[in-house]
């Protein structure tokens, strides 16, 4: 399948590469079966990322999701028939991994990115499709508002929009699920940000997906909305051992981002 998609839709290409590429390398802290099938499925070329696209961000990916998988199969344990919203899903597959048979899950993006998913992923009885933008609001009568919690995630989304955009989008979250909980990654560097949009985007002819949003000190955020609680926020690398395969100079550049909290995996909670 030949995939034609232009401005931030063009990078859900790249989580999904990093997965698989690390996948068939072989690793300890992630393995996802599924996005090697959809490599496979898809008419790209893959080389070009490698190319231009850091082997410590593919990493950073593959951990990213790892900590997403965490924090939902935590919130399954007491909420084993929760409902799961991917925010920004794009070709994530995330539902195969921690599907415990009971949650109801739900992957938003919009419709020409949820076409694909279609035609290279079934939905099922309980993952379902919503074909908008996040930022529309429109789909949130169409989630099934249960009574065994609603978890948010959004991987690689937020930070290319600017911050009034996601502000309001979270006091809309808050407004229409209170006692939900939302897990997202936080760039905190203007260097990191201008770097990915002057060096790597532009090199991959994906110059018009701009990262926009950073964030210094989570503690701001609860400014924000005083709905707004912070549960935990942690940087991306801090919770996984170092690969044998990696070479030192990558385990400098993670121990620094981790020292500097450069990416960091921020879940938060919306009270009443």
């Amino acid at each position: 399948m030949k995939i034609n998609l232009s401005g931030i839709q063009q990078t859900l290409l790249i989580p999904l590469w990093s997965r698989a590429k690390l996948t068939k390398e072989g690793n300890s802290i992630l393995i996802d079966s599924t996005s090697v099938d959809l490599v496979n499925k898809i008419e790209f070329d893959f080389s070009k990322i490698d190319k231009y696209f850091p082997y410590v961000l593919h990493i950073q990916n593959l951990v990213r999701a790892k900590m997403f998988d965490n924090i939902i199969l935590d919130f399954l344990k007491n909420h084993p028939q929760a409902t799961i919203v991917n925010l920004g899903a794009g070709l994530d597959t995330t539902f195969y991994c921690v599907d415990n048979g009971l949650l109801n899950w739900y992957d938003i993006d919009l419709p020409e990115v949820i076409e694909i998913r279609r035609k290279l992923i079934s939905e099922t009885d309980r993952s379902h499709y919503i074909d908008e933008s996040i930022f529309d609001m429109q789909w949130l009568n169409r989630i099934n508002k249960n009574k065994d919690g609603l978890l948010f995630i959004s991987g690689g989304v937020l930070e290319y929009f600017d911050k009034k955009v996601v502000k309001n989008f979270f006091s809309n979250l808050a407004n229409n699920f209170p006692e939900s909980e939302i897990a997202f990654n936080t760039v905190r560097n203007n260097l990191i940000i201008s770097i990915l949009n002057k060096g790597f985007m532009k090199r991959l002819g994906m110059k018009s997906a701009r990262a926009k949003w950073k964030f210094n000190f989570i503690e701001k955020i609860k400014l924000w909305d005083k709905r707004i609680i912070i549960l935990e926020e942690y940087p991306v690398f801090s919770k996984i051992s170092m690969e044998k395969n990696w070479d030192k100079n990558v385990i400098k550049v993670i121990n620094f981002y981790n020292k500097h909290k450069i990416i960091t995996i921020a879940h938060l909670k919306f009270i009443k």
